[in-house]
């Protein structure tokens, strides 16, 4: 088919609140010229006149072009529209929707078109508001909100980038999925919850006079059932149109509604507890996803605003626990045989996207007030297949050690993420799990979804790893020791060990030296306890600002000081910081220490290839520090950086060339030219929503001569949520910006 015309001619039927919102906000932005159609009469040349469209039209008189048409009416009215536009329509003409049951629309539009066009893509925006009716339309509607296309076999390319160049200049964000798979999503999260807000509001109508009740309802009842005021034909359409779906995740919860109610009749306190705790918790972790899927998401959009420190940094600070350690000792727990109880459990989002894929796979997890996890090992095989894709939110390491446990379980899996883990690369896993006779398929860029289908049996593997990746090697050592087979893996530089460590305190034949990982076929391995040590990334953030503020003298407690993560500290020294180690401990094979840092003038240094692997978090912090040293410093190696949460060379760069740093990308190289000592300048810089870089350009305006304003730096407070509390504590002058 003909691409659509740069400025195409956007037919929209129907101007209720979701299509005069649509049209509203398409003629803002100015990409289209839309024309509004009504079945009512007058209602299209009153939204011409009140702005909402640029011309009006009636079937009737219907003579003027366009190139794409929006079907904004109910499900079941599809079929009569389209066959009173079939006349109109051209070969090339695009053609979408805004239901929210896909199936009846493909059906409508294949029982009045015959063989479907290649412009057909159903569309469906999850948006909406209380209110109906022209007068109700929004501009900002779908501003930050999924929209998803359902593109059939049939369907262009062209088509899809169309509609979806039209529908993200509205502010939406666009995601496509199956037909059947949005139907089955939406009658979980949408269509049961409207059902049975009409239902108990009719409930309860009917069991009181003159509906008095509702005089003692608190906000609670207000808020859950307040999409019961939406329109009752547009629902009964939607509920006989996606009948099949409805019906079956209906009869799950009435099924589930059962077990409370014999809970309740049995007084089963354990019972109620169990449901309500793990409820809870999914409610917790679904706030989260709705933050990390909205492209600006609240928590995203937040910016920290970072002054300078005239005083030194002074106090004492315990940081979370171990963010990588937390990822595998939950999965080992999770495929344990009997309980284990992991205490300091890292509290970020990554650790509870890990924790929430386990819980959807049949594993029982508890989690108290402490933060301690209690785990209810079901087996290496005893995994149960979910019912839905694993959503990993931003969380590369879950995806990529997930996707090595379910190569080897005799189910199929989805793992999806939002919009920066799905350009992350993953045939770094694919290539050695399909050596291994694993089935996993990708999207065409090498790229999330990750797709696993049940293998007959994993092979030995003997491979060579081609970069420094802990996540790699530990997805190809959880694959290996679910399955029962052996493997043999060669780093291609040193990179963490926790995963060595861990098997091997928990009786696994594993063995590791000069670079060299070995794992023999391995049998079940017991529950287990863990104490998990403080995160030497986070630490790091405190460790390089009080090398930076003259006068500060800080104590970081209980932190990891595995030496494949020490590697900042390495460079450090050669700087000239001043950062000592004492009271050594050991938590199940980890060495723990207590970090005293204290002010001390530094350096120019080179960072060499081979201990990339060892730095690769801490290199934005390393990046800071050479600012402020005598001297060049050049980084070699730093590539790896280009495929992180972002493209943290670029944005580093960027962001500093804007703090008025001398700093240089020259090939796989970064070369700082250090001010001794000379302060930066103040600014706006943008993380673009990377936790790490944000962190980073904090520490850099500890010493600047003005503020620092970090935008996008929501994700900070979910990967180290008491950073504010603890910046406060110990004299940064850091605040949080809505």
């Amino acid at each position: 088919m003909t691409i659509s015309p740069a400025k195409p001619r956007v037919l929209i039927v129907g101007l209720g609140m979701i299509g005069a919102s649509f049209a509203k906000a398409l003629c803002l932005s100015q990409v289209a010229t839309v024309i509004g159609l009504d079945a009512q009469v007058g209602v299209a040349e009153k939204a011409r006149s009140m702005g909402i469209v640029d011309e009006a039209a009636t079937f009737p008189t219907l003579t003027t072009p366009f190139d794409v048409v929006i079907l904004a009416v109910p499900v079941l009215a599809m079929g009569p529209v389209l066959t009173q536009l079939k006349p109109w329509l051209k070969a090339d003409t695009v053609i979408s929707d805004v239901g929210s049951v896909k199936g009846a629309v493909v059906a409508a539009a294949r029982e009045v078109l015959g063989d479907l066009p290649s412009g057909f893509v159903p569309g469906h925006p999850i948006a909406g508001a209380e209110r109906s009716g022209l007068a109700a339309a929004k501009s900002d509607l779908f501003d930050h909100h999924l929209l998803i296309l359902t593109p059939l076999p049939s369907s262009s390319p062209e088509a899809v980038q169309v509609l979806t160049r039209l529908w993200q200049s509205v502010g939406a964000d666009v995601v496509t999925m199956s037909v059947a798979r949005h139907d089955e999503v939406l009658a979980a999260t949408s269509h049961l919850p409207h059902l049975l807000a009409f239902s108990l509001v009719d409930t309860l109508a009917r069991e009181s006079e003159n509906r008095e009740i509702f005089r003692y309802a608190a906000g609670g009842f207000r808020d859950f059932t307040r999409i019961a005021a939406s329109d009752p034909t547009m629902w009964h359409d939607v509920f006989l149109a996606n009948r099949d779906a409805t019906l079956s995740i209906l009869r799950r919860f009435q099924a589930d509604l059962d077990v409370l109610a014999e809970a309740i009749e049995n007084q089963e306190g354990a019972t109620l507890k169990s449901v309500f705790g793990r409820a809870k918790s999914a409610r917790d972790y679904f706030t989260e996803i709705l933050s990390s899927r909205q492209r600006h998401s609240d928590d995203t959009r937040k910016n920290l605003i970072a002054a300078p420190v005239r005083a030194g940094l002074k106090g004492e600070v315990t940081v979370p626990g171990d963010r990588s350690i937390s990822h595998r000792a939950i999965i080992l727990a999770a495929l344990a045989e009997g309980p284990s109880e992991l205490r300091g459990f890292g509290n970020g989002h990554d650790n509870r996207t890990t924790l929430e894929a386990l819980r959807k796979l049949g594993v029982c997890i508890d989690v108290d007030d402490s933060g301690c996890v209690r785990v209810a090992g079901v087996g290496r095989q005893g995994l149960k297949p979910a019912d839905s894709p694993l959503y990993m939110g931003n969380s590369a390491t879950s995806m990529r050690l997930m996707a090595g446990v379910l190569s080897a379980q005799p189910f199929s899996s989805e793992l999806i993420g939002d919009a920066s883990l799905s350009q992350r690369p993953m045939d770094r896993i694919q290539v050695p799990l399909q050596a291994m006779a694993a089935r996993i398929e990708l999207a065409p860029r090498k790229t999330a979804p990750i797709v696993i289908h049940p293998a007959e049996a994993l092979k030995p593997l003997d491979y060579s790893l081609p970069m420094a990746s802990a996540q790699v090697k530990t997805a190809l050592l959880l694959a290996g020791l679910c399955s029962g087979v052996s493997m043999r893996l060669q780093e291609a530089g040193p990179s963490r060990n926790h995963t060595e460590l861990m098997l091997a305190e928990l009786g696994c034949p594993v063995q590791f030296d000069q670079g060299v990982i070995t794992l023999a076929p391995a049998r079940q391995w017991a529950g287990f306890e863990r104490d998990i040590p403080g995160d030497f990334s986070l630490a790091a953030v405190h460790i390089a600002a009080a090398s930076l503020v003259p006068g500060s003298e800080l104590n970081v407690l209980q932190v990891g000081v595995n030496p494949t993560r020490l590697g900042l500290l390495d460079v450090m020294a050669r700087m000239g910081a001043r950062v000592q180690l004492s009271n050594y401990c050991d938590l199940g094979g980890e060495p723990v220490a207590d970090l005293q840092v204290n002010y001390a003038p530094l350096v120019a240094t080179d960072g060499t290839a081979d201990v990339a692997g060892l730095v690769i978090d801490e290199y934005p912090l390393l990046f800071v520090l050479a600012t402020q040293a005598k001297g060049a410093s050049r980084f070699s190696g730093v590539r790896e950086l280009r495929y992180k949460e972002t493209d943290r060379l670029k944005t580093m760069v960027e962001g500093l060339t804007t703090l008025g740093a001398d700093i240089e990308l020259k090939g796989d190289a970064v070369i700082i030219r250090g001010q001794n000592a000379r302060p930066l300048d103040g600014g706006i810089v943008d993380c673009g929503g990377d936790h790490r870089v944000a962190l980073a350009f904090v520490v850099a305006a500890q010493t600047a001569l003005r503020p620092v304003i970090i935008r996008n730096s929501g994700r900070v407070l979910g990967a180290y949520p008491d950073f504010a509390e603890h910046a406060l504590a110990l004299g940064y002058s850091v605040t949080v910006e809505d």
